[in-house]
């Protein structure tokens, strides 16, 4: 319950969405997937149907779109606050004693790789717990051996299809873990058959609901990925760019966790080479696997934005911070000293590397390039740098954090587990809280202050037309969520036989320093400005 509340205080002052268009893409499909409007989102990047899945049954309780809004970060809430049971599971998994696992588990569900993004109608507030559920449930499938578990994995591997095209690399390792286990005989063929058939069942349903909701929301098409990933990985120029880009993320999970995860990341690596027990080995390489799809598959992919986050990014690997987190915290509080040593050695150095190379490859566009701080939010706290990224201090600082947590362990004896927990649970939440001040809250003012349409007093009789061909996407996409009695008409305020008959409303372009009723000179006589904006004007018939 404690970590629901933190979740919702977090967001309490997030009216409407800020980030468009990945909000705006989830909650329209949500609503279409309720019998709702849609829109047309031709040409911008198609978002999945999984969590649009998740947050539907907001619009059953409610057509207003302030009150839909609260209602998925609630859902977003209670889905996240899950993790705290799933971090519990996993460290009595690694042998964490119980009170230990608790507190531990505290620190991983505040991370705020975890708790971030719950502040947004984003599919990133809950794909870690799908993450760590689907990682949970192949454990208990290869250790018991009972096909329940097994269909249960291959399903929420599904799912993760379903929410994010991440979920593309976790069906291929599924994939691939099946295939394994078949050929080393590790279980019979109908309980490995009942789980692929459980994999390729939900995948095949995602794809056709995908596709069902592209049809719907895209029908000219979506923005082209696909052709970024094979010319990368078939060029030398685009192999750099994609083994850069990985490292960047690799080194932006280690610092966004104070180290842990590159604790965690040192101790799997050890157990993929030295473990002798099967399942631990198994398990590890399925991590690792996952971690090195993702990273490179989503850099293959990515288009360059001309931003330091294009170089520098941690929101695709943030589904595996608790995951290495909790590796990492187990290592610190279990491992011999000499081993722990070697163990943060390995980790600064690792860091240093990975940072290295995307520092390297990136050159003076990371100081040249814009810096987005919604895209930095730890890196931003760690050092107090809310309009540059600094990538060597923000390092020191995390692994001075991981230093602090490790002399505590080493010098006041076993006695001190409890004492770094708590201390790890004190730094994320007041990383959360400085990142919520900085960051969330003052996006969400800006936002509302500069595209909200409900001073218009939109009724359901309305209807809304948008002059998109010179409007910012983020605002009409955005009064494309406000409206939700009907899907909102395109018009172009210089062509008069545009204009649909029915138009009750619509909203035009603004230039900086001009009138409201500049805004459309050729404006029919009925027609008045009721709503001004920067950007923007809305007018009203008859008004």
């Amino acid at each position: 319950m404690v970590q629901v509340l933190i979740r919702l205080w977090l967001a309490s002052q997030q009216p409407i969405p800020s980030l468009t268009p990945d909000e705006t893409g989830y909650l329209i499909a949500a609503r279409l997937l309720t019998g709702g409007t849609g829109s047309d989102f031709s040409g911008y990047t198609f978002y999945q149907v999984g969590y649009s899945l998740l947050i539907a049954p907001a619009f059953c309780l409610s057509d207003d779109p302030h009150t839909v809004y609260r209602l998925v970060l609630v859902i977003n809430a209670l889905v996240s606050a899950a993790l705290l049971l799933l971090a519990y599971l996993a460290l009595r998994r690694l042998s964490v004693p119980r009170t230990l696992a608790y507190v531990l588990a505290h620190a991983t569900a505040l991370l705020p790789a975890v708790v971030y993004y719950t502040q947004f109608a984003m599919s990133d507030a809950v794909f870690p717990v799908v993450v760590l559920g689907w990682l949970l449930l192949v454990h208990s499938w290869l250790v018991s051996g009972r096909p329940g578990y097994g269909i249960a994995a291959g399903a929420l591997a599904g799912y993760a299809y379903a929410v994010h095209s991440r979920g593309t690399v976790i069906v291929v390792v599924h994939a691939g873990l099946l295939a394994f286990v078949l050929l080393k005989r590790r279980m019979a063929r109908h309980h490995i058959g009942i789980a692929t058939q459980s994999l390729a069942t939900v995948t095949a349903l995602a794809w056709t609901l995908d596709h069902w909701l592209q049809s719907r929301l895209y029908p000219a098409g979506i923005k082209p990925l696909g052709h970024f990933v094979a010319e990368r990985l078939t060029s030398l120029d685009g192999l750099a760019w994609t083994f850069s880009l990985g490292a960047g993320q690799i080194w932006y999970l280690i610092v966004c966790t104070w180290g842990v995860a590159g604790i965690g990341l040192v101790a799997l690596a050890y157990q993929a080479c030295r473990s002798t027990f099967p399942t631990t080995r198994t398990m590890v390489v399925v991590v690792l696997a996952v971690l090195a799809g993702i990273a490179l598959a989503s850099s293959a992919a990515l288009p360059d934005e001309h931003a330091v986050n294009n170089f520098i990014y941690g929101r695709y690997l943030a589904c595996l911070a608790p995951v290495l987190f909790l590796a990492g915290a187990a290592t610190i509080v279990r491992a011999p000293r000499r081993r722990l040593a070697l163990a943060f050695l390995a980790t600064v150095s690792t860091a240093v590397i990975v940072g290295g190379i995307a520092s390297f490859y990136a050159g003076k566009r990371l100081s040249d390039y814009p810096f987005l701080t919604f895209n930095f939010p730890e890196i931003s706290v760690l050092v107090k740098g809310w309009s540059s990224l600094h990538l060597w201090q923000s390092t020191s600082a995390a692994i001075l954090l991981l230093a602090l947590a490790i002399l505590i362990v080493t010098m006041l004896g076993k006695e001190s587990d409890l004492l770094t927990g708590i201390v790890f649970i004190a730094i994320n939440f007041m990383a959360l809280i400085v990142i919520t001040y900085q960051i969330s809250w003052p996006m969400a003012r800006g936002t509302l202050a500069a595209a909200d349409l409900t001073a218009a007093g939109l009724r359901p009789q309305d209807r809304l037309a948008v002059d998109r061909y010179d409007l910012d996407f983020r605002i009409w996409m955005l009064h494309a969520f406000q409206e939700p009695w009907h899907e909102i008409a395109t018009f172009h305020r210089n062509d008069p036989g545009s204009l649909p008959s029915s138009a009750t409303v619509v909203v035009v372009p603004r230039k900086k320093g001009y009138s409201a009723t500049f805004s459309w000179p050729t404006a029919p006589r009925e027609w008045r400005p009721v709503l001004e904006r920067d950007e923007w004007v809305a007018w009203r018939r008859g008004a």
